[in-house]
């Protein structure tokens, strides 16, 4: 079935209805609590976009040239089936009555215009709903799959890198929203209308549909005018651009001598340093290094993360997570009492705003909520205190991003947690980053927490072994470089011979253990590193294989340990020399601490 302008207009105007409840929605739940990365949009700045629907042929003709005048630049959202359809009337399902761009002029608008190219879908369809101007039968979940996956295909083989998403029609829900996420790190609605508040919301982005009439320039200049003066992003979608506009709103089209004010009118704000023109995808805020480990979850709830309810807290491989790595996430599914996801400790500087962002899909939920929660230690280790951030209590799909500044400068580090309470909730978090958003202070290098790791002392200070004749102290400057004369010497009997160090106390979060290997000589096996734990009572109640080394030579040894319950108070690295097996190293420079 054809759609033709005024068709479109129509539905777009009964969508506006469901789009305005889902944004007061919105509005009532999420409060802005403050902001987000290092990188991009460190702070709230005033921002304004330009987005053009659809991949019409005038988007290069008419507003590329006629923004460029001004210097500044828009995103383009394509519909990859229509493209290539540069006659008149043709099968486009948005539009048979425009002319589309060819791939080739879509690349000319990325290269020569610097335009950001997004995604529209494959073929236009209605994400949810049916009938008026959307296909008569509903999507099923593949083939809403199909529509975005091929869509991003379609694009990447063609060399473009669409990370920016538009449903047709603005036309989306929360099931909708979860497999957008999947593969796009940001979704612009149509009739979700306001300028947007800083942190964002990375997965609903706020507009301003334009089309004549019923959006004259002095609106759209007020729309600038009011992101200056809050420091908000105004984000204008149109359509179809053409030198002798139709005065009819439905028809989306908007004259370019409008387009031209307009543009004029930014230009000189920007000029003055009071707004930023930006693509959409660099007016969400970005940023490196992220400080949390494993953010995707690919190793699962591991490198410091940890959870106190192992049975209804899990890692999940359903292909639930987000962009840019959707396959694994952490599924939350609410018990009979409260459940925590624990991040990595990681260390922060007192007045420093950090910026947090998290992918969180409230699939299903009948009371209670999930809620994110910072806790702060002190230099020790110690718990001083934490913040309340942000909860959600009703089924959502979001970008949940929220800032975060130290509560005083005893806190020397912090931690996210993820709580859960309440009923029948079933939740997903995924792609977890942690960013600063200002300078930080250096943190002192931490302390070794295990006695005599260089050995001048030799196997002493609680360094132990089972075999006093073949794991020896060693001065004959077989060491670490950083200090060579004194080492342990370890050589290969009949049977498996250990090292053991001193027992050291643990807390939950992340331990380092780095280490000197020199193995000089070898004819099978391994030299095995494993870590011992024990409860607070001294009681062996559980040990962690960490890494066995083959290669000849030397090796820097690097491992990551968390303990694995929170029974786990003290914990003992041991070194095993495999029997039978030829081997002679050296070992030295032990190193065990806490970031």
């Amino acid at each position: 079935m054809m759609r033709t302008r005024s068709g479109v207009g129509r539905r777009r105007a009964m969508l506006a209805t469901i789009g305005v409840a889902v944004w007061a929605l919105a509005t009532a739940l999420l409060s802005p609590a403050a902001a987000n990365a290092a990188t991009d949009n460190s702070t709230a700045t005033p921002l304004v976009s330009f987005t053009f629907d659809d991949g019409m042929q005038n988007a290069l003709t008419q507003a590329a040239p006629t923004l460029k005048k001004y210097g500044l630049t828009g995103t383009s959202y394509i519909i990859t089936n229509c493209v290539g359809m540069t006659t008149v009337p043709n099968t486009c399902r948005a539009n048979t009555d425009v002319p589309y761009m060819t791939w080739d002029q879509i690349t000319q608008l990325q290269n020569t215009y610097g335009w950001e190219i997004g995604s529209h879908t494959v073929d236009h369809q209605c994400l949810v709903s049916v009938g008026n101007d959307c296909q008569a039968t509903k999507l099923t979940a593949a083939q809403v799959d199909a529509e975005l996956l091929n869509s991003k295909s379609a694009l990447v083989a063609h060399g473009f890198n669409p990370t920016a998403f538009a449903p047709p029609y603005g036309d989306y829900d929360m099931p909708a929203l979860a497999r957008i996420a999947k593969y796009y790190s940001s979704m612009r609605g149509f009739a979700d209308v306001g300028n947007n508040i800083w942190p964002l919301g990375d997965l609903l982005l706020h507009n301003t549909p334009v089309q004549e009439r019923t959006t004259p320039v002095s609106t759209l200049k007020a729309k600038v005018d009011e992101a200056i003066t809050n420091k908000t992003w105004a984000i204008f979608t149109f359509h179809d651009i053409r030198t002798s506009p139709s005065q009819t709103p439905d028809d989306y089209q908007y004259g370019t001598a409008e387009l031209d004010q307009l543009a004029a009118y930014v230009q000189t704000k920007v000029a003055a340093g009071q707004i930023k023109n930006v693509n959409v995808s660099k007016g969400l805020v970005n940023g490196s290094p992220n400080k949390l480990a494993n953010p995707t979850f690919n190793n699962g709830i591991a490198d410091g993360w940890r959870t106190d309810a192992p049975a209804t807290i899990t890692a999940d491989a359903g292909n639930n997570g987000s962009y840019p790595d959707y396959a694994k996430s952490v599924k939350l599914v609410s018990g009979t009492a409260a459940g925590h996801l624990f991040s990595p400790t990681v260390p922060v500087t007192a007045g420093t705003n950090y910026m947090f962002k998290a992918f969180l899909n409230v699939a299903a939920i009948s009371s209670g909520e999930v809620g994110f929660y910072v806790d702060e230690y002190n230099a020790a280790g110690q718990w001083v205190s934490g913040q309340f951030r942000k909860r959600e209590n009703s089924r959502w799909v979001e970008s949940m991003n929220f800032t975060y500044t130290p509560s005083s400068t005893s806190v020397a580090s912090a931690s996210l947690q993820v709580y859960v309470t309440g009923t029948g909730i079933t939740a997903y978090v995924d792609n977890m980053q942690m960013l600063a958003l200002g300078a930080e202070t250096a943190p002192p290098p931490a302390a070794n927490l295990v006695a005599n790791g260089t050995f001048d002392s030799g196997i002493s200070a609680g360094w132990t072994t089972d075999s006093a004749t073949t794991i020896v102290a060693d001065s004959a400057n077989h060491g670490s470089p950083a200090n060579p004369v004194n080492s342990v010497k370890m050589a290969a009997t009949t049977a498996n011979r250990h090292l053991f160090s001193p027992q050291v106390a643990v807390i939950p979060g992340t331990y380092k253990i780095a280490s000197y290997l020199n193995v000089t000589a070898r004819t099978s096996g391994e030299m095995g590193f494993y870590i011992d734990e024990y409860n607070a009572a001294g009681q062996w109640i559980s040990g962690q294989y960490k890494l066995g080394v083959t290669a000849a030579g030397v090796t820097n040894v690097g491992l990551t340990y968390s303990p694995s319950t929170t029974a786990v108070a003290k914990a003992s690295l041991q070194v095993i020399v495999t029997g039978n097996s030829g081997l002679q190293a050296y070992f030295d420079d032990v190193r065990w601490t806490k970031p």
